[in-house]
C-alpha cells in the first residue's frame, strides 16, 4: 500500500491524498503516517480520550481536530476548557454533534448537499477551509508558490 501512496504523490495530478487510519502502533500505520504531509487526530471530548491525550505521543506535527462536541454536556464542556489550556495543538474549529451528519449518511449523500444549513456542514467548510489555508502556509513558507 505505501508503494501505491508514495506513486500517487510522485505522480503530481493530486493536490490532496486522504488517509483515514486507525490509532495504533502497528507497522503498517506508522509506514503510511510516515507517508503523511499532515495530520489529523480525531478526538472525542470524553474521558477515554483525555486520558489518552495524555499518555500515548501524537504523530509529530499532529493537529487536533475534537468531534461530536455536545453543546449542554457538562462534562464535555469541562474538559474541553481543561483541553483549550494543556492542548497547544488543538484546531481553531470544532466539529459538533448534529443529526445531520447522520441523516446523510443513512441518504448516502455528501453533507454539504444533504443538508448544507446544518451546523456540522459550516463546521466541515471551515475545516476544509482550514486546511487549504494551512497548505498553502506551508508551501509558501517553503518558497515554493502557490
Amino acid at each position: 500500500m505505501a508503494p501505491g501512496i508514495q506513486a500517487l504523490k510522485a505522480s503530481g495530478r493530486y493536490s490532496w491524498i486522504l488517509l483515514d487510519l486507525p490509532y495504533g502502533a502497528s507497522p503498517l500505520t506508522r509506514q503510511l503516517v510516515s507517508l503523511c504531509d499532515h495530520t489529523l487526530a480525531v478526538a472525542r471530548v470524553d474521558a477515554n480520550c483525555h486520558i489518552r491525550l495524555h499518555q500515548q505521543a501524537l504523530p509529530a506535527g499532529a493537529h487536533i481536530l475534537i468531534n461530536d462536541l455536545r453543546i449542554g454536556s457538562q462534562l464535555q464542556d469541562d474538559l474541553y476548557q481543561v483541553w483549550l489550556q494543556s492542548q497547544r495543538r488543538l484546531l481553531p474549529v470544532v466539529i459538533h454533534r448534529d443529526e445531520a451528519m447522520a441523516e446523510c449518511m443513512a441518504s448516502k449523500q455528501p453533507l454539504g448537499e444533504y443538508r448544507s444549513d446544518s451546523l456540522a456542514a459550516e463546521e466541515v467548510l471551515t475545516l476544509a477551509n482550514w486546511c487549504l489555508l494551512h497548505d498553502a502556509g506551508d508551501k509558501t513558507s517553503a518558497g515554493s508558490p502557490l
